[in-house]
Protein backbone atom coordinates (compact mmCIF):
# COMPACT_ATOMS: atom_id res chain seq x y z
CA UNK A 1 0.00 0.00 0.00
CA UNK A 2 2.81 2.53 0.87
CA UNK A 3 4.50 1.38 -2.31
CA UNK A 4 1.48 2.34 -3.99
CA UNK A 5 0.70 5.74 -2.58
CA UNK A 6 4.17 6.21 -3.34
CA UNK A 7 3.80 5.53 -7.13
CA UNK A 8 0.41 7.47 -7.18
CA UNK A 9 2.33 10.18 -5.53
CA UNK A 10 4.79 10.41 -8.26
CA UNK A 11 2.29 10.12 -11.17
CA UNK A 12 0.41 12.98 -10.16
CA UNK A 13 3.80 15.26 -9.19
CA UNK A 14 4.49 14.36 -13.17
CA UNK A 15 1.00 14.73 -14.20
CA UNK A 16 1.10 18.29 -12.27
CA UNK A 17 4.58 19.45 -13.68
CA UNK A 18 3.44 18.33 -17.11
CA UNK A 19 0.33 20.28 -17.11
CA UNK A 20 2.53 23.16 -15.91
CA UNK A 21 5.22 23.13 -18.59
CA UNK A 22 2.57 22.69 -20.91
CA UNK A 23 1.08 26.39 -19.49
CA UNK A 24 4.54 27.42 -20.06
CA UNK A 25 4.85 27.07 -23.22
CA UNK A 26 1.40 27.71 -24.27
CA UNK A 27 1.91 31.49 -22.58
CA UNK A 28 4.61 31.96 -24.23
CA UNK A 29 3.39 30.74 -27.27
CA UNK A 30 0.75 33.70 -27.56
CA UNK A 31 3.02 36.04 -26.17
CA UNK A 32 5.55 35.34 -29.01
CA UNK A 33 3.09 35.52 -31.82
CA UNK A 34 1.37 38.34 -30.22
CA UNK A 35 2.11 40.59 -33.12
CA UNK A 36 4.59 40.82 -36.02
CA UNK A 37 7.75 42.04 -35.18
CA UNK A 38 10.62 40.21 -34.96
CA UNK A 39 13.08 42.15 -32.19
CA UNK A 40 9.73 42.35 -30.26
CA UNK A 41 9.41 38.55 -30.49
CA UNK A 42 13.14 37.78 -29.15
CA UNK A 43 12.42 40.26 -26.53
CA UNK A 44 9.11 38.67 -25.60
CA UNK A 45 11.24 34.99 -25.71
CA UNK A 46 13.72 36.63 -22.78
CA UNK A 47 11.49 37.43 -20.68
CA UNK A 48 9.49 34.16 -21.02
CA UNK A 49 12.68 32.63 -20.42
CA UNK A 50 13.79 34.38 -16.85
CA UNK A 51 12.96 33.40 -14.19
CA UNK A 52 10.98 30.19 -15.38
CA UNK A 53 13.93 28.26 -16.70
CA UNK A 54 17.00 30.42 -15.77
CA UNK A 55 17.43 34.05 -13.89
CA UNK A 56 19.60 35.55 -16.96
CA UNK A 57 19.10 35.51 -20.23
CA UNK A 58 20.33 36.82 -23.30
CA UNK A 59 19.46 36.79 -27.13
CA UNK A 60 21.94 37.37 -29.59
CA UNK A 61 21.46 37.40 -33.56
CA UNK A 62 23.60 37.47 -36.93
CA UNK A 63 23.13 40.83 -38.91
CA UNK A 64 25.65 41.68 -41.69
CA UNK A 65 27.97 38.96 -40.52
CA UNK A 66 28.16 40.54 -36.96
CA UNK A 67 26.19 39.28 -33.62
CA UNK A 68 23.66 41.62 -31.87
CA UNK A 69 22.33 41.39 -28.84
CA UNK A 70 19.05 42.16 -28.92
CA UNK A 71 17.09 40.90 -25.91
CA UNK A 72 18.54 40.44 -22.58
CA UNK A 73 16.81 39.11 -19.05
CA UNK A 74 17.74 39.53 -15.63
CA UNK A 75 16.13 40.07 -11.66
CA UNK A 76 17.28 43.83 -11.50
CA UNK A 77 17.94 46.38 -13.86
CA UNK A 78 21.88 46.76 -12.88
CA UNK A 79 22.00 43.24 -13.91
CA UNK A 80 20.53 43.48 -17.41
CA UNK A 81 22.54 46.17 -17.99
CA UNK A 82 25.79 44.77 -17.52
CA UNK A 83 24.37 41.36 -19.49
CA UNK A 84 23.53 43.84 -22.15
CA UNK A 85 26.72 45.64 -22.74
CA UNK A 86 28.15 42.25 -23.20
CA UNK A 87 28.53 41.00 -27.05
CA UNK A 88 29.91 37.68 -28.10
CA UNK A 89 32.42 37.38 -30.54
CA UNK A 90 31.24 35.55 -33.30
CA UNK A 91 33.73 33.89 -34.54
CA UNK A 92 35.92 33.36 -31.15
CA UNK A 93 36.88 29.43 -30.82
CA UNK A 94 36.30 29.95 -27.11
CA UNK A 95 32.50 31.56 -27.47
CA UNK A 96 29.73 29.47 -26.66
CA UNK A 97 27.42 31.11 -28.74
CA UNK A 98 29.62 31.22 -31.83
CA UNK A 99 30.35 27.36 -31.47
CA UNK A 100 26.18 26.63 -31.18
CA UNK A 101 25.85 28.82 -34.11
CA UNK A 102 28.27 27.17 -36.34
CA UNK A 103 27.09 23.23 -34.60
CA UNK A 104 23.54 24.24 -34.60
CA UNK A 105 23.61 22.25 -31.26
CA UNK A 106 22.58 23.00 -27.92
CA UNK A 107 25.97 23.28 -25.44
CA UNK A 108 24.82 23.00 -21.58
CA UNK A 109 28.08 23.25 -19.27
CA UNK A 110 28.19 23.83 -15.10
CA UNK A 111 30.42 26.44 -15.11
CA UNK A 112 30.64 29.92 -16.48
CA UNK A 113 30.87 30.20 -20.32
CA UNK A 114 34.56 30.24 -21.40
CA UNK A 115 35.94 33.72 -23.09
CA UNK A 116 35.89 37.46 -22.06
CA UNK A 117 32.65 38.52 -20.44
CA UNK A 118 30.82 39.67 -16.84
CA UNK A 119 30.24 36.07 -15.81
CA UNK A 120 32.17 36.75 -11.98
CA UNK A 121 30.10 40.05 -11.51
CA UNK A 122 26.63 38.13 -12.37
CA UNK A 123 27.56 34.84 -10.56
CA UNK A 124 27.19 33.02 -13.38
CA UNK A 125 27.58 29.26 -12.28
CA UNK A 126 26.44 27.40 -15.47
CA UNK A 127 24.72 27.55 -19.12
CA UNK A 128 22.78 26.52 -21.57
CA UNK A 129 22.86 27.80 -25.21
CA UNK A 130 20.66 27.32 -27.31
CA UNK A 131 20.48 27.98 -31.30
CA UNK A 132 17.62 29.90 -33.12
CA UNK A 133 17.26 27.80 -36.63
CA UNK A 134 15.98 29.15 -39.63
CA UNK A 135 15.31 26.29 -42.18
CA UNK A 136 18.64 24.78 -40.77
CA UNK A 137 20.20 27.43 -40.40
CA UNK A 138 21.48 28.97 -37.22
CA UNK A 139 20.20 33.40 -36.71
CA UNK A 140 20.69 33.21 -33.36
CA UNK A 141 20.95 31.58 -29.45
CA UNK A 142 19.48 31.70 -26.82
CA UNK A 143 21.44 31.86 -23.92
CA UNK A 144 20.18 31.02 -19.75
CA UNK A 145 22.60 31.44 -17.45
CA UNK A 146 21.97 30.04 -13.96
CA UNK A 147 22.91 31.12 -10.55
CA UNK A 148 22.16 28.29 -8.80
CA UNK A 149 24.34 24.97 -7.48
CA UNK A 150 22.72 22.84 -10.23
CA UNK A 151 21.84 24.87 -13.25
CA UNK A 152 20.47 22.96 -15.45
CA UNK A 153 18.59 19.19 -15.83
CA UNK A 154 17.56 17.43 -18.46
CA UNK A 155 13.82 18.87 -18.39
CA UNK A 156 14.98 22.41 -18.66
CA UNK A 157 17.01 21.79 -20.94
CA UNK A 158 13.74 20.09 -22.61
CA UNK A 159 11.62 22.83 -22.51
CA UNK A 160 14.33 25.39 -23.55
CA UNK A 161 15.04 23.84 -26.70
CA UNK A 162 11.35 23.87 -27.43
CA UNK A 163 10.38 27.55 -26.65
CA UNK A 164 13.52 28.02 -28.94
CA UNK A 165 11.64 26.35 -31.37
CA UNK A 166 8.88 28.60 -31.25
CA UNK A 167 10.30 31.86 -30.87
CA UNK A 168 12.85 31.08 -34.30
CA UNK A 169 9.42 29.96 -36.02
CA UNK A 170 7.53 33.00 -34.62
CA UNK A 171 10.68 35.52 -35.61
CA UNK A 172 10.72 33.82 -38.97
CA UNK A 173 7.39 34.67 -39.94
CA UNK A 174 7.75 38.51 -38.31
CA UNK A 175 10.38 39.21 -40.60
CA UNK A 176 9.17 37.54 -43.88
CA UNK A 177 6.41 39.95 -42.76
CA UNK A 178 8.86 42.65 -42.60
CA UNK A 179 10.54 41.98 -45.94
CA UNK A 180 6.99 41.52 -47.82
CA UNK A 181 5.85 45.05 -46.40
CA UNK A 182 9.11 46.63 -47.10
CA UNK A 183 9.25 45.35 -50.33
CA UNK A 184 5.27 46.24 -50.81
CA UNK A 185 5.93 49.80 -49.47
CA UNK A 186 9.22 50.69 -52.26
CA UNK A 187 7.01 49.23 -55.12
CA UNK A 188 4.00 51.14 -53.80
CA UNK A 189 6.60 54.30 -53.98
CA UNK A 190 7.30 53.69 -57.49
CA UNK A 191 3.70 53.78 -58.04
CA UNK A 192 2.33 57.04 -56.35
CA UNK A 193 0.95 59.61 -58.25
CA UNK A 194 3.09 62.08 -58.41
CA UNK A 195 2.99 65.73 -56.91
CA UNK A 196 1.61 68.60 -58.86
CA UNK A 197 3.88 70.66 -60.83
CA UNK A 198 3.07 74.81 -60.70
CA UNK A 199 1.42 75.51 -64.22
CA UNK A 200 1.43 79.43 -64.95
CA UNK A 201 -1.73 80.21 -65.86
CA UNK A 202 -3.67 77.39 -64.20
CA UNK A 203 -4.62 76.64 -60.82
CA UNK A 204 -4.45 72.54 -60.62
CA UNK A 205 -5.84 70.28 -58.06
CA UNK A 206 -6.48 66.88 -57.32
CA UNK A 207 -7.75 64.54 -55.02
CA UNK A 208 -6.93 60.77 -54.85
CA UNK A 209 -9.02 57.72 -53.16
CA UNK A 210 -7.96 54.36 -53.92
CA UNK A 211 -10.20 51.85 -52.65
CA UNK A 212 -9.26 48.82 -50.01
CA UNK A 213 -8.28 49.74 -46.44
CA UNK A 214 -4.25 50.54 -45.89
CA UNK A 215 -3.67 51.18 -49.88
CA UNK A 216 -1.83 54.01 -51.41
CA UNK A 217 -2.11 53.37 -55.02
CA UNK A 218 -5.19 51.55 -57.09
CA UNK A 219 -6.15 51.60 -60.45
CA UNK A 220 -7.10 55.26 -60.76
CA UNK A 221 -4.67 57.33 -62.22
CA UNK A 222 -3.58 61.03 -62.97
CA UNK A 223 -0.50 63.02 -64.45
CA UNK A 224 0.25 66.67 -65.11
CA UNK A 225 3.73 67.31 -67.16
CA UNK A 226 5.81 70.29 -69.42
CA UNK A 227 5.99 69.38 -72.39
CA UNK A 228 8.24 72.67 -73.69
CA UNK A 229 7.42 75.56 -75.92
CA UNK A 230 4.93 76.69 -72.83
CA UNK A 231 2.86 73.80 -73.14
CA UNK A 232 1.65 71.14 -70.50
CA UNK A 233 0.27 67.64 -70.60
CA UNK A 234 -2.58 66.40 -68.62
CA UNK A 235 -4.30 63.17 -68.18
CA UNK A 236 -6.73 61.56 -65.77
CA UNK A 237 -7.85 57.43 -66.36
CA UNK A 238 -9.33 54.31 -65.24
CA UNK A 239 -7.59 50.85 -65.23
CA UNK A 240 -9.82 47.77 -65.08
CA UNK A 241 -9.15 45.62 -62.73
CA UNK A 242 -7.80 46.17 -59.09
CA UNK A 243 -4.69 45.44 -57.27
CA UNK A 244 -1.08 44.93 -57.93
CA UNK A 245 -1.61 44.35 -61.82
CA UNK A 246 -3.93 47.22 -62.14
CA UNK A 247 -0.91 49.42 -60.37
CA UNK A 248 1.72 48.81 -62.34
CA UNK A 249 -0.72 49.32 -65.34
CA UNK A 250 -1.34 52.86 -64.20
CA UNK A 251 2.41 53.23 -64.10
CA UNK A 252 2.45 52.03 -67.94
CA UNK A 253 0.41 54.51 -69.32
CA UNK A 254 2.01 57.41 -67.47
CA UNK A 255 5.16 56.49 -67.85
CA UNK A 256 4.93 55.82 -71.39
CA UNK A 257 2.57 59.38 -71.98
CA UNK A 258 5.63 60.81 -70.34
CA UNK A 259 8.00 59.71 -72.26
CA UNK A 260 6.38 60.25 -75.74
CA UNK A 261 4.57 63.32 -75.20
CA UNK A 262 7.16 65.19 -76.23
CA UNK A 263 7.83 63.97 -79.03
CA UNK A 264 4.97 63.30 -80.76
CA UNK A 265 2.33 66.24 -82.49
CA UNK A 266 -0.59 65.65 -81.12
CA UNK A 267 -3.04 64.21 -78.30
CA UNK A 268 -4.07 61.23 -80.93
CA UNK A 269 -0.64 60.15 -81.35
CA UNK A 270 0.33 59.98 -77.67
CA UNK A 271 -2.67 57.73 -77.24
CA UNK A 272 -2.37 55.80 -79.56
CA UNK A 273 1.51 54.97 -78.51
CA UNK A 274 -0.12 54.47 -75.31
CA UNK A 275 -2.16 51.92 -76.31
CA UNK A 276 0.81 50.36 -78.53
CA UNK A 277 2.00 50.16 -74.88
CA UNK A 278 -1.04 48.52 -73.26
CA UNK A 279 -1.85 45.45 -76.55
CA UNK A 280 1.99 44.54 -76.38
CA UNK A 281 2.67 44.73 -72.95
CA UNK A 282 3.36 40.50 -71.59
CA UNK A 283 0.61 38.99 -70.40
CA UNK A 284 -1.84 41.18 -72.11
CA UNK A 285 -3.47 38.63 -73.99
CA UNK A 286 -5.59 41.60 -75.07
CA UNK A 287 -7.88 41.34 -72.00
CA UNK A 288 -8.23 44.41 -69.73
CA UNK A 289 -9.33 47.62 -70.88
CA UNK A 290 -8.12 51.53 -70.01
CA UNK A 291 -10.26 54.35 -69.88
CA UNK A 292 -8.34 57.84 -70.48
CA UNK A 293 -8.66 61.68 -70.90
CA UNK A 294 -5.50 62.63 -72.45
CA UNK A 295 -4.73 66.72 -73.44
CA UNK A 296 -3.08 69.43 -73.62
CA UNK A 297 -3.23 73.14 -71.94
CA UNK A 298 -1.50 76.33 -73.54
CA UNK A 299 -1.27 79.51 -70.87
CA UNK A 300 -2.58 82.31 -73.32
CA UNK A 301 -3.08 85.99 -72.20
CA UNK A 302 -6.61 85.49 -71.84
CA UNK A 303 -6.78 82.02 -70.59
CA UNK A 304 -5.97 78.80 -71.24
CA UNK A 305 -6.17 77.04 -75.01
CA UNK A 306 -7.05 73.20 -74.10
CA UNK A 307 -7.11 70.13 -76.92
CA UNK A 308 -8.03 66.86 -75.35
CA UNK A 309 -8.99 63.17 -76.33
CA UNK A 310 -11.60 60.85 -74.84
CA UNK A 311 -10.53 56.99 -74.82
CA UNK A 312 -13.89 55.73 -73.03
CA UNK A 313 -13.71 57.81 -70.57
CA UNK A 314 -16.21 59.17 -68.69
CA UNK A 315 -17.25 63.02 -70.12
CA UNK A 316 -14.84 65.80 -68.75
CA UNK A 317 -16.93 68.82 -67.48
CA UNK A 318 -16.89 72.58 -68.34
CA UNK A 319 -17.63 74.69 -65.58
CA UNK A 320 -17.59 78.28 -67.17
CA UNK A 321 -17.85 82.07 -65.82
CA UNK A 322 -21.44 81.79 -65.06
CA UNK A 323 -21.31 78.57 -63.03
CA UNK A 324 -23.02 76.38 -65.76
CA UNK A 325 -21.65 73.17 -66.53
CA UNK A 326 -20.81 71.58 -70.33
CA UNK A 327 -20.09 67.66 -70.35
CA UNK A 328 -17.00 67.83 -73.23
CA UNK A 329 -17.74 65.26 -75.55
CA UNK A 330 -15.07 63.20 -77.63
CA UNK A 331 -15.90 60.41 -79.30
CA UNK A 332 -13.50 57.87 -78.43
CA UNK A 333 -12.88 54.12 -77.66
CA UNK A 334 -10.68 52.00 -74.80
CA UNK A 335 -7.67 51.07 -74.63
CA UNK A 336 -5.96 48.57 -74.24
CA UNK A 337 -8.40 46.09 -76.77
CA UNK A 338 -6.82 46.31 -80.23
CA UNK A 339 -3.92 47.58 -81.75
CA UNK A 340 -6.27 50.20 -83.70
CA UNK A 341 -7.29 53.50 -82.09
CA UNK A 342 -10.26 55.60 -82.40
CA UNK A 343 -10.05 58.74 -81.10
CA UNK A 344 -10.86 62.18 -81.78
CA UNK A 345 -9.71 65.44 -80.58
CA UNK A 346 -11.58 68.27 -79.28
CA UNK A 347 -9.95 71.93 -78.75
CA UNK A 348 -11.88 74.91 -75.89
CA UNK A 349 -10.89 77.53 -74.51
CA UNK A 350 -10.85 78.62 -70.72
CA UNK A 351 -11.44 82.04 -69.70
CA UNK A 352 -10.33 83.42 -66.31
CA UNK A 353 -11.80 81.54 -63.36
CA UNK A 354 -13.59 78.77 -65.55
CA UNK A 355 -12.46 75.02 -64.74
CA UNK A 356 -11.77 72.32 -66.81
CA UNK A 357 -13.10 68.66 -64.16
CA UNK A 358 -11.77 65.33 -64.83
CA UNK A 359 -13.13 62.41 -62.41
CA UNK A 360 -13.41 58.40 -62.83
CA UNK A 361 -16.32 56.57 -62.28
CA UNK A 362 -15.68 56.24 -59.12
CA UNK A 363 -17.28 59.28 -58.47
CA UNK A 364 -20.21 59.06 -60.13
CA UNK A 365 -21.18 55.61 -59.21
CA UNK A 366 -20.69 56.08 -55.96
CA UNK A 367 -23.70 54.15 -53.88
CA UNK A 368 -25.89 55.56 -50.91
CA UNK A 369 -27.01 52.84 -48.27
CA UNK A 370 -30.22 52.17 -50.33
CA UNK A 371 -28.02 51.46 -53.65
CA UNK A 372 -28.43 54.21 -56.01
CA UNK A 373 -25.61 56.29 -57.58
CA UNK A 374 -24.44 59.56 -57.03
CA UNK A 375 -24.80 59.89 -60.90
CA UNK A 376 -23.58 62.95 -63.11
CA UNK A 377 -26.42 65.47 -62.27
CA UNK A 378 -25.29 65.40 -58.78
CA UNK A 379 -21.78 66.14 -59.57
CA UNK A 380 -22.73 68.87 -61.91
CA UNK A 381 -24.73 70.45 -58.93
CA UNK A 382 -22.33 70.13 -56.37
CA UNK A 383 -19.52 72.26 -58.76
CA UNK A 384 -22.03 74.31 -60.00
CA UNK A 385 -23.32 75.60 -56.50
CA UNK A 386 -19.68 77.10 -55.44
CA UNK A 387 -19.10 80.15 -55.07
CA UNK A 388 -18.30 82.71 -57.96
CA UNK A 389 -14.84 82.28 -59.29
CA UNK A 390 -13.87 79.03 -57.41
CA UNK A 391 -10.76 77.68 -56.88
CA UNK A 392 -9.76 74.04 -58.21
CA UNK A 393 -9.26 73.17 -54.74
CA UNK A 394 -12.50 74.76 -53.86
CA UNK A 395 -14.40 72.48 -56.55
CA UNK A 396 -12.86 69.57 -55.04
CA UNK A 397 -13.42 69.66 -52.10
CA UNK A 398 -17.42 70.57 -53.03
CA UNK A 399 -17.36 67.34 -54.77
CA UNK A 400 -16.03 65.15 -52.12
CA UNK A 401 -18.36 66.54 -49.56
CA UNK A 402 -21.24 65.98 -51.74
CA UNK A 403 -20.19 62.24 -52.49
CA UNK A 404 -19.31 61.71 -48.44
CA UNK A 405 -22.89 62.89 -47.69
CA UNK A 406 -24.48 61.11 -50.33
CA UNK A 407 -22.64 58.01 -49.25
CA UNK A 408 -22.97 58.74 -45.62
CA UNK A 409 -19.74 57.85 -45.14
CA UNK A 410 -19.62 53.90 -46.54
CA UNK A 411 -16.41 52.46 -47.25
CA UNK A 412 -14.80 53.02 -50.65
CA UNK A 413 -15.70 50.06 -53.22
CA UNK A 414 -14.07 51.50 -55.67
CA UNK A 415 -10.97 54.05 -56.55
CA UNK A 416 -11.77 57.69 -56.78
CA UNK A 417 -9.65 60.68 -58.64
CA UNK A 418 -10.64 63.90 -59.85
CA UNK A 419 -8.25 66.31 -61.98
CA UNK A 420 -9.04 70.30 -62.17
CA UNK A 421 -7.53 72.51 -63.83
CA UNK A 422 -8.90 75.98 -63.80
CA UNK A 423 -7.69 79.45 -65.67
CA UNK A 424 -5.82 82.04 -63.61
Amino acid sequence: RQREEAARGAAETRERAAREDLAFLLRASTALTVDLDAVQTLERLAASCAPRLAPLCAVDVVENGRLRRVATAAPDERQRQVLASHIPVYDADDDAVARVLATRVSEIARRAPTGPGPWRDLGVTGYLCVPLLDRGTAFGTVTLLSTEEEPFDGHRVALAEELARRAASAARNARQYTHRVTLARDLQAGLLMPELPDVPGADVATSYHPAGEGLDIGGDFYDVFPLGDDRWAFLLGDVCGRGAIAATTTALVRHTARAVAPLLPGPEDVVAAVNRALVNRPGSHGTGFVTLVYGTLTPTGSGLDVELVRAGHTLPLHLDARHTTHPVDAPGSLLGISAATDVVSRTLHLDPHESLLLYTDGITEARDGAGEQFGEDRLAEAVAGTPPGPSAQTLIDALTRAVRAFTGGLDIDDDRAVLVLTAT
